[in-house]
């Protein structure tokens, strides 16, 4: 495909192509409905041009990524393809929390905060063309189970996770059993189309539901966001909603997205979005867009896995999986703790700290431990602003959520690594525990 193709401009004007790739240098952002369904050499080709403008862009204004290639030896015009991608200096979160030297502020559009489920939370900053394609994206990706703004949608997630849009009903994200009883009574009311939360909320939701003998009819479709969704919770969820489960992935520090179309094989990831690389065990992601801070070769704590297969529903959108831990649970005496669960409940990301509204967790890092005789070991790192306040605050809140356990707080330089050298979020050695935790779908 031609770059009058890719830049959506009429390819019967007689303009020189030099004409063409400097207004394609301001271009709006690409249509992705029409992109869905071009071939894969095509979807290439677009990638190397949206890289190669990345790159001179981060070397030209800004200067932490001028040094960083600097020292690997490397300028824009070496990477040629994609190809020489790998020879790009990797960048990692810990680079990039609290670094000016990689944030170009005169194009900083909206400020957003990683939830923390990789241990380590992250303020960053996202372009407006950045943000435009983040939406398209989404609306893409929801399309495929059938969701367009104005259909009616409910989700039962935490703040991170709700909707601000037309005809969307927001549940309550802390799913007490006075909280479950209310959100199934709002829900009979609103009678949605879609359902959307964190795996966690949807699955204890599903399962509240089914033990009730609780029918909410007329939903369509179920997006579970956020965390692992393990097969027995997808099982659970069909059964109690009557409809398919569509899994989504989105990693927005990094552009990394990935949503499963009603072929059910897998998810097609937005390779207009963002390049996503799997190395080794680890995915390496670089977002095609964002000039206010941007992520060239990022590890973004995920790890994924292309599955070399074209999916029978005709899109060239490579399918990939995002790979799951199995013991990336806590389980406690009540149930369980997911990932995002323990984030927006179990860790404060927002704490205020100076007059310009900017906003910033004393905990530098974290990592859960479960050990056999429900004992919760937590590990955690702090920033040099953390106080005792916060520490005091964290450990009441785990006290509340895991509650009938053991905590033991652990103040640490760094979080240690496992035997691969991985640094998990959360690590269940109670094995005994593990190996009950699919009974909780029978």
């Amino acid at each position: 495909m031609s770059y009058y193709a890719l830049t959506g401009v009429d390819t019967m004007q007689k303009k020189s192509i030099r004409y063409y790739l400097k207004w394609a240098k301001y271009n709006k952002c690409i249509n992705l409905f029409d992109t869905e369904w071009w071939k894969h050499e095509d979807l290439i080709e677009f990638q190397e041009y949206r890289l190669h403008k990345i790159l001179k862009y981060a070397y030209k204004h800004v200067p932490g990524y001028r040094k960083k290639l600097k020292l690997a030896g490397i300028a824009p015009k070496h990477i040629r393809s994609l190809d020489d991608l790998r020879k790009l200096p990797i960048i990692t979160r810990e680079e990039l929390q609290n670094n000016p030297d990689l944030v170009n502020e005169e194009m900083i559009y909206n400020t957003l905060y990683t939830g923390g489920s990789t241990g380590t939370s992250l303020q960053y900053y996202e372009s407006h063309k950045s943000s435009e394609i983040r939406w398209n994206a989404h609306l893409r990706g929801w399309s495929w189970n059938g969701y367009q703004p104005g259909k009616r949608l409910a989700v039962v997630a935490s703040a991170q996770g709700t909707l601000k849009v037309e005809n969307t009903l927001n549940l309550y994200g802390d799913l007490t059993k006075e909280n479950m009883h209310k959100n199934v009574e709002e829900i009979k009311k609103f009678n949605p189309q879609h359902l959307r939360g964190y795996v966690g909320s949807l699955y204890i939701l599903a399962k509240f539901c089914l033990d009730n003998d609780i029918i909410l009819e007329g939903i369509e479709s179920i997006n579970p966001i956020s965390e692992n969704l393990y097969d027995f919770q997808r099982e659970t969820m069909e059964v109690a909603f009557n409809c398919p489960v569509f899994e989504e992935y989105c990693c927005n520090d990094g552009g990394a997205c990935a949503w499963e179309c009603d072929a059910h094989e897998g998810l097609h990831y937005c390779m207009e979005r963002a390049i996503i690389e799997e190395n080794g065990s680890e995915m390496v992601v670089t977002d095609l867009w964002n000039m206010a801070m941007p992520f060239i070769r990022y590890i973004n704590g995920d790890s994924v896995k292309f599955l070399n297969k074209k999916c029978s529903c005709g899109r060239d959108l490579p399918l990939i999986k995002v790979k799951g831990r199995d013991n990336d649970i806590i389980i406690t005496k009540d149930g369980f703790l997911t990932p995002s669960f323990l984030v927006h409940h179990g860790i404060g990301i927002a704490t205020a700290i100076d007059n310009k509204n900017r906003f910033r967790s004393g905990i530098h890092a974290i990592q859960y431990v479960q050990k056999p005789g429900y004992v919760l070991e937590v590990n955690l790192v702090k920033n040099p602003w953390c106080n005792d306040d916060e520490i005091k605050e964290l450990n009441e809140k785990l006290s509340i959520i895991a509650a009938g356990m053991e905590i033991y707080i652990k103040i640490v330089d760094e979080i240690p690594k496992s035997k691969k050298g991985k640094r998990a979020f959360i690590i269940n050695e109670d094995i005994d525990l593990l190996k009950k935790m699919k009974n909780l779908a029978q």
